[in-house]
């Protein structure tokens, strides 16, 4: 539920509004040095201040997005992951979730860019996770942005992927660098056979693609044992790191 300030306002993606968190993303196979295993890896998550907002983070997101357009606010804290990145000093890759849409506006792919090309001076990197509820009216442009900032050194993820509606086309676009399998799927996973059957395909498709699985909202040693035998290539959860507030 929205609180009455928050109804009634312009939400933006400050720190009137916002809290910022992260969580390290673990490697948990040996690969290449190129795709970045020996570096700290960290995905950026919003968190709505509780004197503005009455929901979960999910939600506000999503009211965030509904006020303005979303590159306005991917912006934002693209700003805030960047700045906090800059200031790092061993090398170290930050995901931030970013809406769909964004990527078809030519000030935020020319945003991107600008901190891309700084932040690698310094042996960092930047991914971008599309979030798997937002729509795009242009996918055509979606796909030749997301290929221009690959080539630049940005990675592109597809968050909560088998969550909701799972982007195919953009699979097929060779756009996909990271698929990220949702917690649900991910959650008992030792003792679901149907689960593992799914994750188990995830995982040959992002091999196919020539990509790399993350698997999300590990909280136990079972389901850490399971995905590793499976052979995917990172994981995040509780299990390793419970998500820190950052002064971001």
């Amino acid at each position: 539920m929205v609180s009455q300030i928050a109804r009634y306002m312009t939400l933006t993606a400050t720190v009137d509004h916002c809290a910022f968190a992260v969580q390290q993303i673990r490697a948990l196979q040996p690969m290449e040095r190129s795709f970045g295993v020996d570096r700290a890896w960290y995905e950026l998550l919003v968190r709505p201040d509780s004197n503005c907002f009455i929901g979960s983070p999910g939600a506000f997101v999503d009211c965030l997005y509904r006020h303005r357009a979303p590159a306005a606010t991917d912006i934002e804290v693209l700003d805030r992951a960047a700045n906090w990145l800059a200031d790092l000093p061993e090398p170290t890759r930050i995901s931030v979730n970013v809406h769909p849409e964004s990527l078809t506006a030519t000030h935020f792919v020319e945003s991107v860019s600008r901190h891309q090309y700084s932040l690698a001076g310094q042996g960092h990197s930047l991914c971008l996770e599309l979030i798997e509820f937002g729509d795009c009216s242009d996918r055509r442009t979606l796909i030749d942005n997301a290929q221009l900032l690959r080539r630049r050194g940005v990675l592109i993820a597809l968050d909560d992927f088998g969550s909701r509606l799972n982007c195919f086309d953009l699979c097929a676009a060779g756009i996909v660098d990271i698929l990220k399998i949702d917690s649900t799927l991910i959650s008992g996973l030792d003792r679901q056979p149907n689960q593992r059957a799914i994750v188990d395909c995830v995982s040959t498709l992002a091999n196919g693609l020539d990509g790399y699985v993350v698997a999300e909202g590990i909280e136990r040693s079972e389901e850490l044992q399971v995905i590793t035998e499976m052979g995917v290539a990172y994981a995040q959860g509780y299990y390793f790191h419970k998500p820190e507030i950052m002064e971001i």
